[in-house]
């Protein structure tokens, strides 16, 4: 589905990881330089070619005007030769892995002759691990190496491409196992599930899919908040996944639910591009996507909706009592929305009261409160500083009202405030945004996300006529 959006959407387009590569490569060089890295000679004098290492692509990237590749080349023959001389050898043939995997990228894209590097990079990495099969490196890059093949190969054997794709997800999967949380492992994998979810055989297992792809997009944000790249890709997920559903004729629900789904998915994922704007400002890529999906956040808010909340004098005190109320959240704080603040967050998004898609009533007054016989200003409005925020994340505390639980603690209130949003996908969104926003706070970084949000002239004109 990223294809699909990217191919339409000037902007979209999905991040892939490989930093750890670029270093390992960047180290081999340098020893290269150094004379670090031995050259091995035949009797004749001549540079032994070792093991595969005298193919056609080797001999043409050897001779390449630039200076790494030709290194990267040299390195790659020279390692052919140590791990035929001594195939026990763990870290030669793990970086035999890396060199391949980084010069496949410098032929012809698609072509038999990268499918063939890629294949023999994906060898060298079982190779190593059957020496080391606790090292979580080689069965990252392996996962890499197998996703970048099944990008060679998606167009002359599908089927190789699928088999590829699953099997770096098993890769992924047990690289995840010893290092867990690794957010560029996590970030891959969601990259590669979501790459699934576009050959799915039907709604159900792309739903599967997708969400699956969701979580590891959101345990790699939560793990580093400055991830960016984790973050746009949630983004980019969801909003493949609401044009998918838009689209797609076999989806189980009414059309009137899936237009609402379909909005609310949206505004989800202008929330999280926002968000790796925010955090990168600079990167061209997030800010044409922002572009594209700034209309559907409710600005000047980055996100807006319904939360049942303890009223503030009742926090921490035995008698807490709760009442659902409409919230929004900006570069300053989440906070109850007032009357106006209500009417501009939901003029523009329309009111969605969770994920699932359910449309809510016009935000004011709650029916608990006004069953208690609050009028809206006897009590003093929530209001939870990003300045003050200690920590977030979901929770399961069963003396809570129905819905997706999350716990705020702030330096006023250290043991917390407990939060319930109407389901868990709300909650989670709720939570990866504030997490997010604390982050650009803490990092005072927090200007580009404050412009991103200020409003458009007539959106001003109308905050206007509410304020008179």
């Amino acid at each position: 589905m990223t294809r699909h959006v990217s191919a339409q959407v000037d902007g979209f387009k999905a991040c892939l990881g490989g930093e750890e590569l670029k270093r390992a490569c960047a180290t081999l060089s340098g020893a290269l330089i150094s004379g670090k890295l031995p050259v091995r000679q035949t009797s004749g004098g001549n540079t032994s070619r070792g093991r595969g290492a005298g193919t056609a692509p080797l001999i043409a990237l050897a001779e390449d005007a630039d200076l790494h590749v030709r290194e990267l080349a040299f390195a790659a023959r020279q390692y052919a030769v140590a791990t035929a001389e001594q195939p026990d050898d763990y870290d030669a043939l793990y970086n035999h892995g890396l060199v391949l995997q980084e010069l496949s990228g410098k032929l012809q894209p698609a072509s038999a002759e990268q499918a063939a590097m890629l294949q023999q990079a994906c060898s060298r990495y079982e190779a190593a691990l059957l020496l080391k099969p606790s090292s979580h490196a080689a069965l990252y890059n392996w996962g890499v190496a197998l996703s970048d093949l099944a990008r060679a190969v998606k167009q002359s054997s599908p089927a190789e491409a699928v088999a590829a794709l699953h099997l770096a997800s098993q890769k992924y999967a047990e690289s995840l196992q010893l290092h867990p949380r690794n957010p560029q492992a996590l970030n891959n994998w969601g990259l590669v599930l979501q790459e699934l979810s576009s050959d799915a055989r039907d709604w159900l297992e792309r739903d599967a899919l997708v969400r699956s792809a969701m979580d590891k997009f959101r345990l790699a944000l939560r793990s580093r908040p400055d991830f960016d790249r984790g973050c746009y890709n949630l983004g980019t997920v969801f909003y493949t996944f609401a044009m998918a559903l838009q689209s797609d004729t076999d989806a189980p629900a009414s059309r009137q639910a899936k237009d609402l789904s379909v909005r609310t998915l949206l505004a989800v994922a202008a929330q999280y591009i926002c968000l790796a704007h925010a955090l990168q400002p600079a990167k061209e890529i997030y800010r044409k996507s922002l572009s594209v999906v700034r209309q559907m956040l409710p600005l000047p808010f980055l996100r807006a909706g319904y939360l049942t909340a303890p009223r503030s004098r009742s926090i921490g005190t035995v008698t807490e009592t709760y009442r659902r109320d409409w919230f929004v959240l900006d570069h300053r704080s989440l906070r109850q929305a007032s009357s106006m603040e209500a009417s501009l967050s939901t003029a523009g998004a329309g009111v969605l009261s969770s994920s699932s898609g359910q449309r809510a009533a016009a935000p004011g007054v709650s029916a608990s409160a006004a069953a208690a016989g609050v009028a809206g200003g006897d009590d003093e409005p929530l209001v939870l500083a990003l300045a003050e925020l200690l920590a977030v994340r979901r929770c399961a505390e069963p003396s809570l009202p129905e819905g997706g639980g999350l716990w705020v603690s702030t330096a006023g209130v250290p043991t917390g405030v407990y939060l319930v949003a109407d389901d868990a996908d709300a909650a989670d969104a709720w939570v990866d945004a504030l997490v997010l926003c604390q982050h650009l706070v803490g990092s005072h970084c927090s200007e580009a996300l404050e412009e991103a949000l200020a409003p458009t002239p007539a959106k001003r004109k109308q905050s206007a006529a509410l304020a008179m």
